[in-house]
C-alpha cells in the first residue's frame, strides 16, 4: 500500500445518518415512535428542525403513527412564574419511561392559567396576578406557540373544558354576570362568543371547576358548593351523588364517557344510572405512602394515566420529591364493573428542587 493510499484511507470516515440527505433523514425519523423524539431533539439542530417541521407530521400522516402523549406541567415554588414543560419518553438504551423538559418551549404564561386540551392542541388561558385575555396554544405535534383570539373578558385563573370540539371558559373574575360569564370559543371559526345563562346565583362565585360528559358540561361552585350541568342550552342542578363525590375529588377526568376521580390513592368511578361513586377495582398493586400528595388523572387515549408527587426527607431535612406515573388500562365487564388492570409504574421524575405538579395532559396525535 502506498502512502496515497494510506493518507486516503486515514481521511475515510464511516457513514452516519447525518450524511443522508434531509429528506432521507425524516422518512427515518417518521418511522421511529414519538416517545423517542426529545432524545433525538438533542443529537442536533438539524434533527430538531426535522421533529419540529410540518412535513414530518405530513408524512407521519401518510404512515398512520398515531401515538399517545403525555404532557406534565411543573411549577417552581420560588418562581410562580417560571413552568416547565416534560414530555413522557423513552431512557435510552432502555424500556424505562421517564419525563424529560422540552426545552425549546418557552412559557409565558403561570401556574393559574387554565389548560384545555382539544386534538392535538394544549390551549392555555387566562392570567395569574393580573386579569389576561390572551390565549396561547401549544401545538403539541412540532412542540412550537402560537397565539389563537383573545377572549372577550380577561379573566385569572378562569376554568375551561372541551365539549363538541369547542373550548367553553368561564368565571375567572369577580362582578361577572349572567351575559359575560361564559364564553365559548369555536375552534371552526375561530371566534369566541358568549353564552347567556339563566341563573345569577352561579355568577356570584370566582373558583369553579368544569368538564364535559355524555354531552352534559359539569360546572362547581367552590363558593356555592353546588354543581350545575349545561344540557342542550338548559341549566339544571346536577345529581347530588356526583357534587358530594366531586367535592371529595383532588383529581379528575373523563374516560369514554364515564366520570372518574382521584381520592386518597383510591379511583372511583360514577354510575349515572344508579347515581353512585364504585370504586375502581384491581388496583390493589399500585404503591401506598402517607408522604403522598397532589394525585392526578389523565385520559390516555382510552387509558388512565396517574401521576402522583411523594416526599422523601433525608437527616438533614432536606427533601427529594418523586413523580410517579401509573399506566392502567380500563376494561367494562358485562356484570357493569369496571376493572383496571396495571400496565406499568414506575417513578418518572426525580428533583431536589421545589417544584410541583401544575398540569397534566394527554393527546393521541401524529
Amino acid at each position: 500500500m502506498n502512502t496515497g493510499e494510506e493518507l486516503s484511507l486515514k481521511k475515510w470516515r464511516p457513514p452516519t445518518i447525518m450524511m443522508l440527505p434531509d429528506d432521507l433523514i425524516l422518512n427515518c425519523l417518521a418511522r421511529v415512535s414519538r416517545l423517542y423524539y426529545p432524545t433525538l431533539s438533542l443529537v442536533s439542530k438539524k434533527f430538531r428542525s426535522i421533529l419540529t417541521s410540518t412535513e414530518l407530521y405530513q408524512t407521519r400522516t401518510l404512515l398512520g403513527r398515531t401515538e399517545n402523549c403525555l404532557y406534565v406541567c411543573l411549577q417552581s415554588r420560588n418562581d410562580y412564574k417560571t413552568l416547565r414543560w416534560f414530555t413522557l419518553c423513552l431512557r435510552p438504551n432502555s424500556s424505562k419511561k421517564v419525563l424529560v423538559p422540552i426545552f425549546y418551549l418557552d412559557s409565558p404564561y403561570t401556574s393559574r392559567s387554565n389548560v384545555a386540551m382539544l386534538g392535538s392542541d394544549i390551549y392555555v388561558i387566562g392570567g395569574d396576578k393580573n386579569y389576561s385575555s390572551n390565549v396561547m396554544v401549544i401545538d403539541c405535534r412540532s412542540h412550537t406557540l402560537r397565539e389563537a383570539p383573545s377572549t372577550q373578558v380577561a379573566r385569572v385563573f378562569p376554568s375551561a373544558c372541551v365539549v363538541d370540539e369547542k373550548v367553553f371558559v368561564l368565571g375567572g373574575r369577580e362582578n361577572l354576570d349572567s351575559t359575560n360569564w361564559l364564553e365559548v370559543f369555536d375552534t371552526k371559526t375561530q371566534t369566541w362568543e358568549f353564552l347567556q345563562i339563566p341563573s345569577k346565583k352561579l355568577c356570584s362565585s370566582f373558583r369553579y371547576n368544569s368538564v364535559g360528559y355524555e354531552g352534559t358540561i359539569y360546572v362547581r361552585s367552590n363558593y356555592l358548593q353546588d354543581t350545575y350541568k349545561l344540557h342542550k342550552g338548559r341549566w339544571r342542578t346536577a345529581d347530588l351523588a356526583i357534587d358530594t363525590g366531586w367535592t371529595l375529588a383532588s383529581s379528575y377526568c373523563v374516560i369514554e364517557n364515564v366520570f372518574y376521580r382521584y381520592k386518597n390513592m383510591t379511583i372511583d368511578w360514577y354510575d349515572h344510572k344508579e347515581k353512585l361513586w364504585t370504586t375502581l377495582k384491581g388496583l390493589e398493586k399500585l404503591p401506598t405512602c402517607p408522604r403522598i400528595r397532589n394525585g392526578t388523572l389523565v385520559d390516555y387515549g382510552g387509558k388512565m394515566v396517574v401521576l402522583w408527587e411523594e416526599y422523601v426527607y433525608d437527616k438533614n431535612h432536606e427533601y427529594e420529591k418523586t413523580i410517579w406515573c401509573a399506566e392502567i388500562a380500563i376494561e367494562r365487564r358485562q356484570n357493569g364493573e369496571i376493572w383496571g388492570t396495571i400496565n406499568w409504574f414506575d417513578v418518572v421524575f426525580t428533583t431536589n428542587e421545589p417544584y410541583s405538579l401544575v398540569h397534566a395532559l394527554a393527546t393521541s396525535t401524529i
